[in-house]
């Protein structure tokens, strides 16, 4: 009776034994990352830091122990966000799964998403070249809003690709120049004639590259990108009438915004302004006041107010783009 009992209580325990390993067992299916994101101050993107049904290019940067650096390189996740500071992310096609029980990824992100297939870099070996030439609306300067988010981790335990803390949001890799025209009753021309007025910029460069690739280093690897302009400043008057984002405000201005790729000028720009007076164009010129520094990531306001006896360039305010800073950094520029 003793041994029969003995062996009864053997057995329990060793079926205890075995459902208690079996819960410390790793699930071996499959495990997909859950991705969300956040862009970074209060106008990260074009026109604020809401997201608009979006979609970003997720890249694994760094797999130590399996090969998903290699199969994740440009993969299209999208949101039905709109209005949102942060957001939720779902694969548009096959998502990203964890290949290793243990390892932790490094994870990189772009946008906005360019064509192309999940195991190779966005654009020409992660080159994506654009042109800023046309960016009269909302949708069209979406195409080269370029942002980057790097670097963030996860693992088959804790599959949550999060580019939303303080450390690693979305960031602005382009910059942004605001030119707001007005006038005053007193200036000498109504403000109908200076909003309905036809304006220009010469000396910009409007062709460029956004570059996303991966810096390896001994430990890990980590995303980078860079944007900058390529080629010669035109020398051919640029049309902010034509070709810029133009709002209205007040009654008596209007405001040009335009994302360019950085880049260093050769001279200050030169700004042009026709305003129809008594069916009469009156043009002005402005060539010395103008000159920002038009870095990654910061943007760059001046006020132009036109009046009969000529242009007058307010000191430029710059802001930090993808950041709350939003005071003046410098007014005389």
């Amino acid at each position: 009776m003793k041994t029969t009992k003995f062996l009864m209580m053997a057995a329990m325990a060793t079926a205890f034994a075995a459902c208690s390993n079996d819960e410390n067992v790793v699930n071996d299916g499959p495990v997909e990352a859950q991705i969300s994101a956040g862009v970074s101050g209060p106008v990260s993107r074009a026109i604020d830091n809401s997201w608009e049904a979006d979609e970003i290019g997720v890249i694994v940067t760094t797999s130590p122990s399996s090969n998903m650096k290699d199969l994740y390189k440009n993969v299209r996740y999208t949101t039905t966000a709109t209005g949102m500071g942060a957001a939720n992310f779902v694969a548009a096609d096959q998502g990203i799964f964890f290949q290793d029980a243990w390892e932790t990824v490094d994870f990189a992100a772009y946008g906005p998403y360019q064509d192309g297939v999940a195991n190779v870099m966005p654009g020409t070996d992660g080159v994506i070249t654009k042109s800023t030439t046309d960016q009269s609306t909302r949708e069209k300067q979406k195409a080269f809003d370029f942002i980057f988010a790097a670097r963030t981790e996860a693992s088959r335990l804790s599959p949550y690709v999060r580019f939303n803390d303080d450390s690693y949001p979305f960031v602005h890799k382009m910059t942004r120049l605001v030119i707001i025209v007005k006038t005053s009753a007193t200036d000498g021309f109504t403000a109908a004639q200076v909003t309905e007025g036809t304006y220009t910029l010469t000396g910009l460069k409007h062709e460029g590259e956004f570059k996303v690739g991966i810096h390896y280093t001994d430990v890990r690897g980590m995303g980078e990108a860079t944007a900058q302009a390529t080629g010669t400043a035109s020398t051919e008057p640029w049309s902010l009438s034509d070709y810029s984002l133009k709002t209205e405000g007040e009654s008596d201005q209007c405001t040009f915004t335009s994302i360019l790729y950085p880049q260093t000028l050769g001279s200050a720009l030169t700004f042009k302004a026709t305003i129809n007076d008594d069916r009469f164009p009156q043009t002005y010129s402005n060539n010395t006041s103008i000159n920002p520094a038009l870095e990654a990531g910061k943007s760059y306001e001046y006020t132009i107010t036109v009046k009969k006896t000529g242009i007058e360039v307010s000191g430029c305010i710059i802001t930090a783009w993808d950041s709350n800073d939003m005071g003046v950094v410098d007014a005389t520029m």
